[in-house]
Protein backbone atom coordinates (compact mmCIF):
# COMPACT_ATOMS: atom_id res chain seq x y z
CA UNK A 1 0.00 0.00 0.00
CA UNK A 2 1.70 3.38 -1.06
CA UNK A 3 2.19 6.07 1.50
CA UNK A 4 0.14 9.17 1.53
CA UNK A 5 1.60 12.12 1.66
CA UNK A 6 0.55 14.88 4.82
CA UNK A 7 1.08 18.36 4.94
CA UNK A 8 3.20 18.76 8.28
CA UNK A 9 0.76 18.90 11.26
CA UNK A 10 2.39 19.31 14.58
CA UNK A 11 0.75 19.08 17.84
CA UNK A 12 1.79 18.56 21.38
CA UNK A 13 1.16 15.57 23.88
CA UNK A 14 -2.12 17.14 25.16
CA UNK A 15 -3.94 17.50 21.96
CA UNK A 16 -2.42 13.93 20.84
CA UNK A 17 -3.65 12.93 24.05
CA UNK A 18 -7.61 14.26 23.27
CA UNK A 19 -6.99 13.08 19.46
CA UNK A 20 -6.32 8.93 20.54
CA UNK A 21 -8.72 9.28 23.88
CA UNK A 22 -6.33 8.79 26.86
CA UNK A 23 -7.31 9.85 29.93
CA UNK A 24 -3.82 10.57 30.95
CA UNK A 25 -0.34 12.85 29.23
CA UNK A 26 1.20 9.43 30.94
CA UNK A 27 -0.16 7.26 28.33
CA UNK A 28 0.93 9.11 25.12
CA UNK A 29 4.95 9.40 27.03
CA UNK A 30 4.61 5.51 27.51
CA UNK A 31 3.60 4.88 23.89
CA UNK A 32 6.11 7.23 22.73
CA UNK A 33 8.80 5.19 24.82
CA UNK A 34 7.88 2.13 23.47
CA UNK A 35 8.24 3.62 19.84
CA UNK A 36 4.62 3.82 18.59
CA UNK A 37 4.55 7.34 18.58
CA UNK A 38 7.27 9.34 17.60
CA UNK A 39 8.48 13.29 18.07
CA UNK A 40 9.74 15.41 16.32
CA UNK A 41 12.25 18.71 17.45
CA UNK A 42 10.23 21.75 15.90
CA UNK A 43 11.13 25.69 16.79
CA UNK A 44 7.88 27.32 18.47
CA UNK A 45 8.50 30.93 19.18
CA UNK A 46 12.37 30.58 18.73
CA UNK A 47 12.85 27.60 21.25
CA UNK A 48 12.76 24.06 19.99
CA UNK A 49 10.01 21.46 21.20
CA UNK A 50 8.97 18.04 21.26
CA UNK A 51 5.67 17.64 18.95
CA UNK A 52 4.27 15.06 17.69
CA UNK A 53 3.42 14.78 13.40
CA UNK A 54 -0.95 14.39 13.63
CA UNK A 55 -1.24 12.21 11.13
CA UNK A 56 1.79 9.83 11.36
CA UNK A 57 0.91 9.82 14.75
CA UNK A 58 -2.78 8.46 14.44
CA UNK A 59 -1.51 5.93 11.15
CA UNK A 60 0.95 4.49 14.20
CA UNK A 61 -1.00 4.01 16.84
CA UNK A 62 -3.71 2.22 14.31
CA UNK A 63 -1.19 0.04 13.04
CA UNK A 64 -0.33 -0.67 16.79
CA UNK A 65 -3.72 -1.44 17.73
CA UNK A 66 -4.58 -3.88 14.69
CA UNK A 67 -1.22 -5.80 15.42
CA UNK A 68 -1.77 -6.03 19.48
CA UNK A 69 -4.28 -9.19 19.44
CA UNK A 70 -1.65 -11.16 17.46
CA UNK A 71 0.85 -10.65 20.06
CA UNK A 72 -1.81 -11.32 22.51
CA UNK A 73 -2.61 -14.62 20.53
CA UNK A 74 1.42 -15.42 20.96
CA UNK A 75 1.66 -14.38 24.54
CA UNK A 76 -1.82 -16.84 24.83
CA UNK A 77 -0.16 -19.57 23.20
CA UNK A 78 3.23 -19.22 24.89
CA UNK A 79 1.67 -19.29 28.47
CA UNK A 80 0.02 -22.75 27.45
CA UNK A 81 3.18 -24.13 26.74
CA UNK A 82 4.50 -22.44 29.94
CA UNK A 83 1.49 -23.98 31.69
CA UNK A 84 2.12 -27.69 30.17
CA UNK A 85 5.56 -27.24 31.18
CA UNK A 86 5.10 -26.35 34.96
CA UNK A 87 2.59 -29.12 34.83
CA UNK A 88 5.05 -31.61 33.58
CA UNK A 89 7.53 -30.64 35.86
CA UNK A 90 5.51 -30.72 38.83
CA UNK A 91 4.49 -34.24 37.77
CA UNK A 92 7.45 -35.36 37.48
CA UNK A 93 9.27 -33.88 40.63
CA UNK A 94 5.85 -35.98 42.69
CA UNK A 95 6.61 -39.01 40.64
CA UNK A 96 10.40 -38.25 41.58
CA UNK A 97 9.07 -37.95 45.48
CA UNK A 98 7.15 -40.94 45.65
CA UNK A 99 9.69 -43.23 44.03
CA UNK A 100 12.29 -41.96 47.24
CA UNK A 101 9.56 -42.61 49.61
CA UNK A 102 9.20 -45.97 48.64
CA UNK A 103 13.35 -46.02 48.15
CA UNK A 104 13.21 -45.29 51.98
CA UNK A 105 10.44 -47.52 52.91
CA UNK A 106 12.10 -51.12 51.08
CA UNK A 107 15.12 -49.78 53.32
CA UNK A 108 13.55 -49.56 56.08
CA UNK A 109 14.16 -45.80 57.03
CA UNK A 110 10.43 -45.02 57.09
CA UNK A 111 7.46 -47.41 57.48
CA UNK A 112 3.76 -47.11 56.44
CA UNK A 113 0.93 -46.27 59.07
CA UNK A 114 -0.38 -49.86 58.20
CA UNK A 115 2.57 -51.85 58.39
CA UNK A 116 3.50 -50.02 62.14
CA UNK A 117 -0.68 -51.03 62.69
CA UNK A 118 -0.30 -54.47 61.79
CA UNK A 119 2.94 -54.88 63.85
CA UNK A 120 1.74 -53.39 66.64
CA UNK A 121 -1.35 -55.04 66.83
CA UNK A 122 0.94 -58.15 66.55
CA UNK A 123 2.46 -57.77 69.71
CA UNK A 124 -0.50 -56.35 71.77
CA UNK A 125 -2.07 -59.98 70.89
CA UNK A 126 1.28 -61.43 72.05
CA UNK A 127 0.77 -59.64 75.10
CA UNK A 128 -2.95 -60.78 75.70
CA UNK A 129 -1.97 -64.17 75.18
CA UNK A 130 0.36 -63.89 77.88
CA UNK A 131 -1.74 -62.23 79.90
CA UNK A 132 -4.62 -64.64 79.19
CA UNK A 133 -2.67 -67.62 80.02
CA UNK A 134 -1.45 -66.53 83.54
CA UNK A 135 -4.53 -67.49 85.50
CA UNK A 136 -4.11 -71.29 84.05
CA UNK A 137 -0.64 -71.63 84.57
CA UNK A 138 -0.97 -70.01 88.35
CA UNK A 139 -4.17 -71.50 89.55
CA UNK A 140 -2.52 -75.17 90.79
CA UNK A 141 0.45 -73.30 92.11
CA UNK A 142 -1.74 -70.92 93.84
CA UNK A 143 -4.21 -73.00 95.05
CA UNK A 144 -1.61 -75.15 96.42
CA UNK A 145 -0.08 -72.57 99.09
CA UNK A 146 -1.31 -71.79 102.46
CA UNK A 147 -1.10 -67.77 102.69
CA UNK A 148 -1.64 -64.74 100.15
CA UNK A 149 1.54 -63.80 100.37
CA UNK A 150 2.68 -66.88 98.99
CA UNK A 151 0.31 -66.53 96.15
CA UNK A 152 1.07 -63.27 95.89
CA UNK A 153 4.66 -63.62 95.06
CA UNK A 154 4.01 -66.33 92.58
CA UNK A 155 1.75 -64.18 90.48
CA UNK A 156 4.29 -61.58 90.91
CA UNK A 157 6.98 -63.94 89.55
CA UNK A 158 4.91 -64.79 86.46
CA UNK A 159 3.61 -61.41 85.66
CA UNK A 160 7.65 -60.26 85.81
CA UNK A 161 8.52 -63.32 83.69
CA UNK A 162 5.81 -61.56 81.02
CA UNK A 163 7.37 -58.03 81.07
CA UNK A 164 10.99 -59.17 80.85
CA UNK A 165 9.65 -61.26 77.66
CA UNK A 166 8.05 -57.89 76.61
CA UNK A 167 11.53 -56.38 77.38
CA UNK A 168 13.49 -58.46 75.13
CA UNK A 169 10.85 -57.26 72.23
CA UNK A 170 13.04 -55.49 69.82
CA UNK A 171 12.17 -53.75 66.20
CA UNK A 172 13.34 -55.99 63.50
CA UNK A 173 13.49 -54.32 60.19
CA UNK A 174 13.63 -57.83 58.20
CA UNK A 175 9.64 -58.12 59.64
CA UNK A 176 9.12 -54.85 58.28
CA UNK A 177 10.77 -55.39 54.76
CA UNK A 178 9.25 -58.75 54.90
CA UNK A 179 5.81 -56.84 55.01
CA UNK A 180 6.26 -54.34 52.85
CA UNK A 181 7.28 -56.39 49.96
CA UNK A 182 3.96 -58.56 50.97
CA UNK A 183 1.98 -55.78 50.40
CA UNK A 184 3.78 -54.03 47.40
CA UNK A 185 2.84 -57.75 45.47
CA UNK A 186 -0.61 -57.90 47.04
CA UNK A 187 -0.56 -53.77 45.21
CA UNK A 188 0.41 -54.74 41.93
CA UNK A 189 -1.34 -57.83 42.04
CA UNK A 190 -4.34 -56.47 42.41
CA UNK A 191 -3.53 -53.28 40.04
CA UNK A 192 -2.64 -55.44 36.95
CA UNK A 193 -6.31 -57.16 37.87
CA UNK A 194 -7.86 -54.22 37.24
CA UNK A 195 -6.19 -53.46 34.18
Amino acid sequence: MPEIAFEENYVDVKFIKRVLGFESVRRVQQLTQDGVLNTCEVKVGGRKASRYDLFPSVISYIKYLKARPAKAQGNLKEQKIIEKMQAEIDFKSAKAKMAEIELDELAGHMHAAEDVEKMTADLCLAVRSMLLALPGQLAVDVAAVGTATEAQVIIKDAVCHILDELSRYEYDPKEYRRRVLERKEWQDASEESSE
